[in-house]
């Protein structure tokens, strides 16, 4: 029985593999929007631990159905350092910003900077300094998002809050995904994951509880939308991201990135009724040459670094 489950799970993954950095483009673009209208129904620390506790509760059976090895103390505390930054650093700052008022496609185009992030991370960890076109692809993606900013907020302070902590949500996310590389702790990426969901639910639920109360509106819409977020962004998005940053490089899913703002633009106006403004259009033009600077300079110093 064992056999045909490894055999079966060999086969369609690698039947899928083709397919991951499309796969991973969507759920990660659709993850912006999803959250967006789940908010609408509850609160982001309820979002977080709905979302966590999920993940972990549908990742449970699979661990204990294939068997997979149980990391130790020394490896779950390793994984729990980089889920802070990965999981509750990354999604919570969003999920907050969100509520403040940024909207979903101004997240999913900071997505775009993770490459060039990704670069500075690796660089200082490393205590070097970064190249100085590193820093002005940077720049000029910002610039650009500060146009869109300017546009839409509209005297809302909210939402340029919010979409500082969407920036500081790609920076945990970088910073996560250079460790994740760098301590090649040789877990299986669903155990590594159900241990990361684990310690992200034992830290959200408590905070949510004690903060804002169990908190949301029972209704299809945010059902689906936790749904999404459980089994798309949460499983199916991070394990294809540890997948690629383990098996291939962080470059491959940096280039991943670059096209997530359009794509999460085009969701978010679909699934959260995000129209956007033509007077914005300029910003993210900006925004968009910076990221394929970024894009570039990642690709050329990713690779180059084996990173």
């Amino acid at each position: 029985m064992n056999v045909l489950i490894s055999v079966g799970k060999t086969l369609v993954l690698s039947t899928l593999k083709p397919f991951y950095p499309l796969i991973f483009l969507f759920v990660w673009s659709a993850g912006y929007a999803m959250a967006k209208l789940a908010l609408v129904y509850t609160q982001p620390l309820n979002l977080l631990a709905f979302r966590f506790l999920g993940a972990f509760l549908v990742l449970t059976p699979l661990v204990i159905l294939w068997r997979l090895p149980i990391p130790n103390f020394r490896q779950s505390y390793a994984l729990m350092g980089t889920g802070l930054f990965l999981h509750l650093g990354h999604f919570g700052s969003i999920y907050v910003g969100m509520k403040l008022g940024a909207s979903a496609s101004i997240m999913a185009l900071f997505a775009a900077s993770q490459p060039v992030l990704v670069i500075i991370a690796s660089a200082l960890l490393a205590r070097k300094v970064p190249a100085w076109n590193i820093w002005a692809s940077l720049s000029l993606g910002l610039l650009g998002a500060m146009l869109i900013i300017g546009v839409n907020m509209q005297g809302n302070e909210g939402y340029l809050l919010g979409a500082i902590l969407g920036f500081t949500a790609v920076v945990g996310l970088s910073i996560g995904q250079v460790i994740e590389k760098q301590r090649k702790l040789g877990i299986h990426p669903i155990v590594a994951t159900w241990v990361q969901y684990a310690f992200a639910s034992a830290i959200s639920i408590p905070f949510a509880l004690a903060f804002e109360g169990l908190i949301f509106e029972n209704a299809v819409p945010f059902w689906g939308a936790i749904a999404f977020l459980v089994f798309g962004n949460s499983i199916v998005g991070i394990l294809l991201m540890f997948s690629m940053v383990r098996q291939g490089s962080i470059a491959k899913v940096a280039s991943i990135m670059f096209m997530v703002p359009a794509v999460g633009a085009l969701i978010a106006w679909l699934v959260a009724d995000e129209v956007p403004k033509l007077i914005a259009i300029p910003g993210f033009i900006l925004a968009m040459l910076g990221a394929l600077w970024t894009n570039r300079i990642a690709n050329k110093a990713l690779i180059k670094s084996d990173i």
